[in-house]
């Protein structure tokens, strides 16, 4: 089996989920922004921001692979940080964190979502951006109560710190990430191809359309789209089989491992 184009496959089979859920909901319409048009959603919702956050897992993730075959694995690893954004907050705004009703910090992240770029869309110059960004780790801390059943809620919450501020280097340009262009005494400056970076990066990217797949399920059932939910997970299903992404053992179980392993 080619891996890239077994990858590429699964997110064109995804992508139609997506354009089919397009379908089913509420289509945004060509509006006056502060003078200009642009196409926008009527009604705003957390179930709307999912969705939105869910298309542009895909288009990313699309994009990554474009960069694979070219050897860009720099710039994969900025794209992933991406990803791991959205798909933080999809599970941010999977359900109320209030009890029966939705957190502050829910309610700032939406509002801060919806919001236009520019106030004033005729002088960016005179515009004030207004957005109040909910702190990361509270969104992290959402993951935590969510898996609270397979993993400790801090365990939870220091892997996707960890995770982040490591793939935050490759965003930043960080020393070490840098390095990595490195393969002798040389840079490579027009991608890593043909250097052992690249089967490093096909790893990485069979794990995040793994997550991709199993966000779009959480993403249709907000939406409330039980036919798109089921075909999203059978083809999580046979992405599990087809390339082993699931693992035997439970995230505790890996977690209690990993710590063994650098202790």
């Amino acid at each position: 089996m080619n891996i890239d184009s077994y990858l590429e496959s699964a997110l064109s089979d995804l992508g139609d989920i997506y354009y089919e859920m397009a379908t089913k909901i509420e289509a945004p319409v060509f509006a006056d922004v502060g003078g200009y048009y642009a196409w926008r959603f009527k009604n705003l919702s957390e179930s709307l921001a999912c969705y939105l956050k869910g298309i542009k897992i895909v288009s990313t993730l699309n994009a990554s692979m474009v960069l694979l075959r070219a050897g860009f694995t720099q710039e994969i690893g900025a794209l992933c940080r991406m990803i791991d954004d959205y798909c933080n907050e999809i599970f941010f705004l999977v359900m109320p964190q209030d009890g029966d009703k939705f957190s502050k910090e829910q309610i700032q992240f939406l509002d801060d979502f919806f919001k236009e770029e520019f106030d004033k869309p005729k002088n960016p110059l005179g515009s004030t951006q207004k957005r109040v960004n909910v702190p990361i780790r509270k969104i992290h801390a959402t993951f935590g109560k969510l898996a609270k059943e397979e993993l400790n809620p801090s365990d939870a919450q220091e892997i996707l710190r960890t995770t982040h501020q490591a793939f935050s280097g490759y965003v930043h340009g960080a020393y070490p990430h840098i390095m990595e262009m490195f393969d002798g005494p040389h840079p490579h400056l027009n991608g890593m191809s043909g250097t052992p970076r690249i089967d490093e990066w096909r790893g990485q990217l069979i794990g995040y359309v793994y997550r991709a797949l199993m966000m779009s399920t959480f993403v249709a059932r907000k939406l409330g789209l039980n036919e798109m939910e089921t075909r999203a997970r059978e083809l999580l299903e046979k992405f599990e089989m087809d390339t082993g992404s699931k693992s035997a053992k439970t995230a505790s179980e890996l977690l209690t491992a990993m710590k063994k392993e650098v202790s």
